[in-house]
């Protein structure tokens, strides 16, 4: 049977989560960013890119009775 990526994660801890996005994500997002010239909307748009990741890995649930976020 095979998992598709999304499924697979559901599974797995946030550290690894977290381990695999360093490791494979963001080294990816950054080869060669050391010759880079960055603007502020570059230095906005790779902000925005790791709290998307971030918020897919942290996803907030709510608590079912009262409504409310839960960490």
């Amino acid at each position: 049977m095979l998992f598709s990526a999304e499924s697979f994660f559901q599974f797995v801890s946030k550290n690894l989560k977290i381990k695999v996005y360093r490791t494979i994500n963001l080294s990816v997002v950054l080869f060669g960013s050391e010759t880079w010239l960055l603007t502020l909307r570059e230095e906005h748009r790779l902000r925005v890119f790791e709290n998307r990741v971030m918020r897919r890995i942290f996803v907030p649930m709510r608590e079912e009775v009262k409504g409310d976020w839960r960490k």
